[in-house]
């Protein structure tokens, strides 16, 4: 009987995740609320460059929150650099980054692994990050339309499909913001 459970819930898991929508155990209530408007944000980026509010305007950006140490968020380095390279030239598109983690380590962090391809934004620790965006768990991401927020993912996006769905859902956003 166990084993009969066992396989069925396997069986669930794995075909869960060959379906077009991702599974809700993505979805989180941390972060900027779903559909919620992003008013006020200013950030600077390791680079020197400054990102606030008005630049989600007309753009679809992925929001990935991390930092040096994280696990998951190491797991899913790869796929956020793939996701940024097949952007890289689509001006409706931006990813960026926001850690808590001091720039010194992510500086530390890039020399060894190499960057993400994409602005790293670098918040005052934990406290601030729980406290500026709701974050409270690592890895993060949100997806922002025209600076609404339309999903919250929970968790290292490391599945094979993962990068498939990211880019499906970024298109149907950018062909939304055409219209």
């Amino acid at each position: 009987m166990k084993l009969t459970i066992s396989t069925l819930l396997l069986f669930c898991s794995i075909y869960s995740f060959s379906q077009k929508a991702f599974p809700d155990v993505y979805q989180t209530k941390q972060g900027f609320e779903m559909g919620s408007q992003i008013r006020e944000l200013s950030l600077y980026s390791l680079d020197s460059l400054t990102f606030d509010a008005t630049d989600l305007q007309g753009k679809v950006a992925w929001i990935n929150y991390w930092f040096v140490g994280c696990g998951g968020c190491k797991q899913e380095e790869q796929v956020l650099k793939e996701l940024s390279e097949y952007f890289s030239t689509n001006n409706k598109v931006q990813l960026i980054s926001i850690t808590p983690s001091s720039p010194e380590k992510v500086h530390a962090y890039f020399d060894k692994f190499g960057d993400f391809g994409f602005p790293v934004y670098t918040v005052d620790g934990f406290k601030e990050v729980k406290k500026t965006f709701n974050v409270r768990s690592y890895p993060h991401n949100q997806l922002v339309v025209d600076g609404k927020v339309v999903e919250n993912l929970l968790g290292p996006l490391v599945y094979d499909n993962m990068k498939e769905w990211m880019i499906k859902r970024i298109n149907e956003e950018v062909e939304k913001l055409k219209k």
